[in-house]
């Protein structure tokens, strides 16, 4: 920042925005700023720190001033001379108005306006009368429409000055003194949604900080610190930029009438705030709180099963996805683990609060929801500390779309949404990998459909499904001999694609080992809502995921195969090389001479035709990952286990299978050895016997 911005500000303030603005703020809709116009900002208000973020955020982007109107409160120290630097004004200031328009005309400087004239701490808005109010501790407050007066006035005066009968009220009524410098563009009104992913009170660093140094610190001040010093810290905010509105269209019939501007802008105030004002709330960025808080409170009983409340948001995040509202991407980060029976972050941290706010209470696999607890208001200064699930559940109830979307699948049958989110899975998992293959198809060695598509193998009148799953660099194709056994006796068998897998080495190159676990997890939980017995098969990777998966508590879990699980490997890349080459890498990376880097190792593959030909290094690193990863969880399966393991597997180290049979806490624990001198043995002619072991293991 080089400019006159910098003038007399303390360091601190940019430094700390500058802090806010690389970590935790996402703007979009940039492109809908109009550029050569005078620009009038409007934006929902919930914490002072927008009254300084989203003005610098918009000058980092424009190199123009946004000035803001602020209570005359902040204009104190370091804080109130980075307001004044940035153009901010205080409510007191005489002439407020008039300096306002003056700007606008001749768009020396831009504006942001907050239409709800407050920080809408519970935001409680609704609407009366096609009339926006901000509910207050009971009174409802009529948004301000002063910002529609200031575009309407700029623009009128603005062409009644080019019409010629208009110059000496100008110089005299707002401050310009030239009138060369009157922009002939436009004035346009620009909406902002200010959201934000998790709101949330309690203890912090810089509240301890602000007790510690401020003596006799306020209630009011201290909610404020602790909420908004809570949002700097843990939140996410995404600012968003809509579609601009124009004052010329929306004036061109009554300017042709010679209507007195004063009847003008009477008449075309309330029209132009409800349509900006509806612009605003109608762009939530919906994120995982919402979505929370709306089934807890639009759920028709007074508790619900546990497993069924994680389907019903994963359904309704899925459906707002399609519907095209906005939504935080983060949203979507692993959310198969939401419905898979493991931890999900997002949902046990709200959890906590529901569960600290009384609103939620748990009974074995049963949430007891206190819905008075969950609509208990406070007041306008205590919500944010003592409910802000409520305040949550005020901002998603202005959008419209989203309540209809999450009202329609929380009252659904049970069984209808089961079928849904089995039908999603199922459709998801295909695409995945169309998806994959589409944009591989013009890569010379991408492997053909047939090799990497996922496939269900369907058994009549049987309630049990096998999980089998391919190893690293594979594909399902590698199962299907094994699928197509256990099939002829009966048995449901799935063969997932591990994501990135069956397609080119490129698209493995991209993925993580998170991803091959996701893949799985989504299969594990379509054959559990399926079917009520379900066992894992993994063959060597795909045996160090099925270990992982043990962690996941369904009731519908069975046994795990592993057949030489890849715990550790002959392979010298894996224990020397893939080091090696790292470290050359990175030397070489040093000296900017990325043209020699070691990108990918050959791979001379057992079945050439379904693995790939060559292991790309960052592959290699996620595999290591994956695999140490999987020793420090094996202390904690205490799953029914039969491990197989090759003599003198080439690949994976005999030594692992005795390692798992040693370190897992099973009870009903078996290791088998088979004696062959291959790797990938579930593709082998002879097969009976490794068959027979894995299908007397599901029968027994």
């Amino acid at each position: 920042m080089q400019n006159d911005l910098l003038i007399n500000i303390n360091g601190y303030v940019l430094s700390l925005l500058e802090k806010i603005l690389n970590s935790n703020v996402e703007i979009k809709g940039v492109e809908n700023i109009p550029l050569s116009n005078p620009r009038i900002f409007v934006a929902n208000h919930f914490t002072r720190t927008e009254a300084m973020l989203v003005p610098y955020s918009l000058y980092n982007i424009t190199n123009k001033k946004v000035g803001v109107i602020a209570d005359d409160s902040l204009f104190k120290g370091f804080f109130g001379t980075f307001l004044e630097n940035l153009g901010a004004m205080k409510k007191s200031e005489p002439n407020r108005n008039e300096h306002i328009i003056s700007d606008l005309i001749t768009s020396c400087k831009d504006w942001m306006i907050f239409p709800e004239g407050i920080m809408v701490k519970e935001k409680d808005i609704s609407k009366i009368d096609k009339n926006f109010c901000v509910k207050i501790d009971g009174s409802c407050q009529r948004v301000y429409t002063g910002a529609a007066v200031f575009a309407l006035s700029s623009q009128l005066f603005r062409q009644k000055y080019f019409d010629k009968t208009l110059e000496e009220e100008l110089k005299n009524n707002f401050f310009i003194d030239d009138c060369n410098s009157i922009n002939s563009n436009e004035t346009m009104i620009v909406p902002i949604n200010v959201s934000y992913t998790r709101i949330r009170n309690g203890e912090n660093l810089l509240l301890d900080m602000a007790n510690k140094f401020i003596d006799d610190i306020g209630e009011n001040f201290k909610e404020e610190l602790e909420i908004e010093s809570n949002i700097v810290l843990n939140s996410k905010i995404t600012i968003r930029i809509l579609e601009p509105i124009s004052t010329k269209e929306i004036l061109k019939y009554l300017y042709k009438q010679n209507i007195p501007e004063e009847k003008i802008i009477k008449q075309l105030r309330y029209e132009i705030t409800h349509k900006f004002m509806n612009q605003i709330y109608e762009s939530l960025t919906i994120n995982f709180d919402h979505i929370f808080v709306l089934i807890l409170f639009l759920y028709p009983k007074k508790s619900i099963d546990t497993n069924y409340f994680k389907r019903l948001i994963y359904l309704c995040i899925k459906r707002i996805k399609k519907e095209n509202l906005f939504f935080d991407e983060d949203i979507f980060e692993n959310l198969i683990q939401l419905i898979s029976y493991e931890k999900f972050e997002l949902f046990e941290d709200i959890l906590k609060v529901a569960i600290k706010d009384k609103i939620i209470s748990v009974e074995k696999e049963f949430y007891n929801i206190n819905k008075e607890n969950l609509l208990n208001t406070f007041t306008h200064h205590t919500i944010r500390i003592n409910n802000i699930l409520k305040v949550i559940l005020n901002e998603i109830l202005m959008q419209e779309k989203a309540i209809n979307i999450v009202k329609e699948l929380v009252f659904n049958d049970e069984l209808l949404n089961k079928r849904n989110l089995i039908s999603i899975l199922e459709i998801e998992e295909i695409e995945e990998f169309e998806e994959a293959h589409k944009k591989y198809e013009n890569i010379s060695n991408i492997k053909p459909k047939d090799i990497g598509m996922p496939k269900y193998f369907e058994a009549n009148n049987s309630n049990i499904c096998i999980v089998a799953i391919h190893g690293f660099s594979s594909a399902p194709k590698e199962m299907e001999k094994l699928a197509l056994y256990l099939n002829s006796k009966n048995l449901n068998v799935y063969t997932p694609r591990l994501d990135g897998h069956g397609t080119t080495p490129e698209d493995l190159k991209t993925k993580t080992w998170q991803d091959w676990y996701n893949s799985i997890s989504r299969t594990i939980t379509l054959a559990s809502l399926k079917f009520e017995k379900v066992f894992i098969v993994g063959f060597s990777t795909g045996g160090l995921l099925g270990l992982l998966s043990t962690k996941k508590h369904y009731k519908e879990f069975c046994g795990l195969i592993c057949i030489n699980a890849a715990l550790n490997l002959n392979d010298i890349r894996i224990k020397a090389l893939l080091p090696a080459i790292t470290f050359w890498n990175d030397l070489v990376k040093a000296f900017n001479e990325d043209e020699y880097q070691k990108e990918y190792v050959e791979n001379l593959a057992q079945n050439p035709d379904i693995n790939y030909d060559k292991h790309y290094i960052d592959s290699i690193s996620q595999l290591n990952l994956l695999m140490k990863k999987t020793k420090k969880n094996l202390e904690k399966i205490q799953k029914p286990l039969l491990i197989i393991q090759a003599k003198n597997d080439p690949v994976v180290n005999p030594i692992s299978a005795y390692e798992i049979f040693n370190e897992v806490k099973s009870t009903n624990k078996t290791i088998k050895m088979i004696d062959s001198s291959s790797h990938v043995i579930v593709t082998l002619e002879d097969t009976q016997e490794l068959f027979d072991l894995i299908y007397g293991f599901i029968t027994e």
